[in-house]
Parts: C-alpha cells; structure tokens; sequence
C-alpha cells in the first residue's frame, strides 16, 4: 500500500479539488493533527439561569437547558462567570462576544477588534485551503442607531480588525461551493446539480488502486457522505412554488425548515474539517434584534429578543428557556457529528474544541458582565471534559480565548485584556 500526505487532494476539471478524510495510508506516512479544529457557535439574547446553572464541579445532574448534553457531558465543559465587563445591550455585546472589546458609539467606526477565531484563522489557515468559514442562519438588521451603538455591530461576531466585519454564508449551497467546487464553478450554470464525485472521478478511481481494504470501506463512506450532503443541498435549494405566469420567480437557496436548514449548516461545518478544508468555523444560530428564525416547530409564536424580556413572566420564561434548549441541542447534535467520524484511534470530535456562547447572561435585564459559555471537545486530547468551572465573576472570558487558541497551537501568550490562560 502506498503512503500519502495528509494534505493529498483529489483534482478534476476547472480546478475543482476534494480534500481526504483520515486514511491508514495518511497515518503510515507520519501525519499527526497538527492543530484542532476550531469552531465558533453564537445564540442572541442570553439564557434563563435558574434553569441553566449546573452543580459546581463534576456534570452529574445537569439542569433542563443542558439536558440535550447528557450523552456528552463527559466531553462538555460549562463555563460561568466569565465576562467582557458591562457594555450595553445587544449589538456591543454580540460584536465583542469574540474580542472583549471595548466598542465605540456612533455611525462610523466600530473600534470592535479582532476576534478570537480570526486570529486563529490568521495562524492556522497556513494549514488549510481556506482560513476560516463563517456562516449565519440570519441576514442581519436594519442598520440604524441603539443608545448610541451602530445595529449593525449585532450582526457579526467575527471581526478581522477593529473596523472590519468578516461576511457571513447564509446561503447552504453557496458555503458548499465555496469549500469544494472553487470559485472557477458558478453555481447558476447546468452544472449546479453535477456531482462533485464526478469531476474528480478519475483521480478517484487511481487512489482506489493504492489502497487497502480497511481505506477502501473508508473512502467509499466518505464518498457516500458527500453525495448524500449534495443532494440533501440540491432538494433544500429547490423552489417548490406554484407562481403565476407573470410572477418573478424568487432566489431559492434558504430552507424553511429551520432544523433541516441548520443541519445542514453544521454538516457542511463538520465536511470541512473532516477534509481540512478549514481549521476555523463559525456559525451564527440567530441575531439579537428579532432575528426571524420561525420556533413555531417549539411550539413558540415570536421571535426570541421579544421573548426574552420577559419581566419574569412564567409564560414568557418557560418558551426562552425552550428556545435555549433547542440552541444547547444543536450544540449537542454537531458534537454528536464530530464524534461519528473516526481519526484513526480518535474522533473528529477528540481532535476539535467546540465554542459556544451568547451575547447576554439575561435578555430581561441586558446583563452582559459574565456570560453563558460551553465548551465541548477533548482539543487533541489536552483537555480534561465534564465538568462545570465557577469562575470569578469578573474573570476575563478573553483568558479563555487564550487557552483555547494555546490548545490549538497558536503561539500567543495574551489575547485583548487576557489576565491568563484557561482551559
């Protein structure tokens, strides 16, 4: 059996290439993970705390916002009293969730920093095709004014400097593409539902001939994953309207579905790491303003921002904290993705450290000095999981982001207004 680099890729026409999963052949040629993965998940309006707390120490009983995290408890951390400082509202606490910034008001200039991710990304892309992928279930918010702060901040979470906001992916299809079909393919031609499997089907067919059983039974899975994701792609995207004659058909691209659509966000997550496309990826799973994500599937009517002040309401309390479930389970669903796809004797999700916060503590009160954080995965094996951490309220969630970049293997020592590392 021949040996190959970690970093082989599979090439067809018009510069179209298909990254490899873990191969005993890779593993015999001396690839190790050099770097985890990294991936970044948002939820707006903060969590409802008497239902999210856990015990402090060991995840033994967790509460019923976590409890989609019970088969996973043992590869989760819960994070609580780690914090920015008090900035106002939404849109400074969203855009400064990654950086612990300090924003300034106004129209112009955000004076936001640069987030964690992209400074993962600035080191870790060297590794990869692509630096990093950020995607959003949302669109954003009418720009305008909030107490002072630029709405528009609210919108993003990855930051490539100060003023800079880093474009998110809404739509499957094109972050599809963009990963593995190459800028070359435009994806409104008659090739949009041509496998990608056949434009780099030759160079397939000759790896085939140099690999052994146990790669063989991996590769065809592999493969078979990829297709199942396109089509799963190509049947969201498709227009299933009955227009008029004169009526102008509408952009198709976004599911209405909100679970099917955010799996399939988190599937095209967990393809790019499997493929080392990307070692950094972010995804937004709503925004803070009235983000329009439809939770009639909850069995909750109204967006989340307008829940979430609920003046303790126990109508209004018990639909947030429904919401935050639903969050804290697509959390757990990606883990569950990482965890079923097998590196050698590892996981996926062995060998990634998988964020997941929120803008606010309370939605009610806009508290923001500490905030709701998780964090799952093992980071190559350097992290010890199951347990709940009661920081100091007043830690910097910046010392996090250090740990977290460290593990990683970003040679940085401090990070913002860090004050340490944790982990």
């Amino acid at each position: 059996m021949n040996k190959l680099n970690r970093r082989t890729v599979l090439r067809g026409l018009g510069g179209i290439s298909l990254g490899l999963p873990w191969l005993e052949a890779t593993a015999q040629s001396g690839f190790t993970p050099k770097n985890v993965r990294l991936a970044w998940l948002y939820f707006p309006n903060g969590v409802v705390e008497e239902f999210w707390t856990p015990g402090k120490g060991s995840l033994k009983k967790l509460p019923k916002s976590l409890a989609p995290l019970e088969p996973l408890k043992g590869m989760v951390n819960v994070h609580s009293g780690l914090g920015h400082g008090m900035q106002y509202g939404h849109p400074t606490a969203t855009a400064n969730l990654l950086s612990g910034a300090t924003i300034k008001k106004g129209l112009g200039e955000f004076k936001v920093g640069k987030s964690a991710d992209q400074l993962a990304a600035e080191y870790l892309g060297k590794y990869t095709p692509f630096n990093s992928i950020e995607l959003s279930l949302t669109k954003g918010v009418v720009p305008g004014l909030d107490h002072g702060y630029n709405r528009t901040m609210g919108t993003y979470i990855s930051w490539s400097d100060e003023k800079t906001p880093v474009p998110r992916e809404r739509i499957p299809l094109n972050a599809y593409t963009r990963l593995f079909k190459g800028s070359k393919k435009s994806v409104t031609t008659p090739e949009e539902t041509k496998s990608l499997l056949d434009f780099i089907k030759d160079d397939a067919i000759a790896l085939k001939r140099s690999l052994g059983r146990e790669d063989l039974y991996r590769i065809d899975q592999y493969f078979s994953s990829v297709r199942s994701l396109e089509k799963r792609i190509q049947k969201a995207t498709a227009s299933t309207l009955s227009l008029p004659r004169d009526a102008q058909k509408p952009k198709s691209g976004i599911p209405k579905d909100t679970i099917a659509y955010t799996e399939l966000m988190l599937d095209i997550m967990v393809l790019a790491f499997q493929t080392n496309r990307t070692k950094v990826a972010s995804l937004m799973l709503g925004e803070a303003f009235g983000n329009g994500l439809d939770y009639g599937f909850l069995g909750v009517e109204g967006d989340k921002h307008e829940l979430s002040h609920h003046k303790n309401i126990p109508e209004k309390v018990e639909k947030v904290e429904r919401i935050v479930r639903h969050h804290v389970s697509t959390f757990a669903k990606f883990l569950l993705k990482l965890k079923a796809v097998k590196e050698g004797d590892r996981t996926l999700l062995d060998n990634s450290l998988v964020f997941m916060g929120s803008d606010l503590w309370s939605g009610d009160t806009h508290h923001s000095k500490k905030r709701p954080i998780l964090v799952g995965g093992k980071g190559g094996g350097n992290l010890k999981t199951g347990h709940h951490f009661m920081h100091s309220e007043g830690t910097k969630l910046n010392n996090l982001y250090v740990g977290i970049l460290k593990t990683a293997g970003c040679p940085i020592n401090k990070f913002g207004n860090s004050t340490g590392a944790l982990i």
